[in-house]
């Protein structure tokens, strides 16, 4: 699959198959990647907490905003959960380029799970004393959620378009409006 192939697959999933679990030895190994990312002065200032237990997940999914546009959606309901999360702690003193390093990693993480198919959500809207209470991390505060799991849903692009709110048809489909490359790019 060329990159471009993986950047079109790699979207945001918000249903999963809840009961096929990620080994954790795979989650490892997409952390992994994260880890040789790029990052400002090579500081690696960046850690990563892995949930993947049962009554953990539903502690951390209890204090996660899903989906701001589906206004009258609460999130997945059970059975169609993430299997795992993927926390990203930060130091807890901020530096400029932490939303930065954040960016790349949570990047290199969820073309990494695509690419093992794997689908993934980049969740800033969270409770602290959520992924506190299953992820603590003394000197480091929780700065991105992803939530992972084997995709239960379609997501379609819809290229070129000149809107920006996702939406969901009535067959449960996940559409996700692009901008065109023309709109894009301001010159060259």
């Amino acid at each position: 699959m060329s990159f471009s192939e993986l950047t079109e697959k790699t979207r945001s999933y918000r249903r999963f198959q809840e009961e096929k679990p990620i080994h954790s030895e795979l989650l490892r190994e997409i952390i992994g990647t994260a880890g040789i990312a790029p990052c400002a002065s090579n500081l690696q200032r960046l850690r990563f907490s892995i949930i993947t237990d049962e009554k953990e997940r539903r502690i951390l999914f209890s204090g996660i905003g899903w989906a701001g546009y589906l206004t009258d959606w609460a999130g997945p309901e059970p059975g169609k959960r993430p299997s795992a999360y993927i926390v990203i702690h930060a130091p807890e003193e901020e530096n400029f380029f932490t939303g930065i390093d954040v960016g790349i990693a949570a990047s290199y993480i969820v073309l990494s799970a695509s690419e093992a198919g794997i689908g993934s959500c980049m969740l800033l809207n969270f409770k602290k004393g959520s992924v506190d209470s299953v992820a603590p991390a003394e000197g480091y505060a929780a700065k991105l959620v992803i939530a992972l799991g084997y995709p239960g849903e379609t997501v379609l692009l819809e290229k070129n378009s000149e809107k920006i709110r996702y939406w969901r048809d009535g067959k449960g489909v996940h559409h996700v409006p692009k901008l065109s490359l023309e709109t894009l790019v301001l010159k060259g």
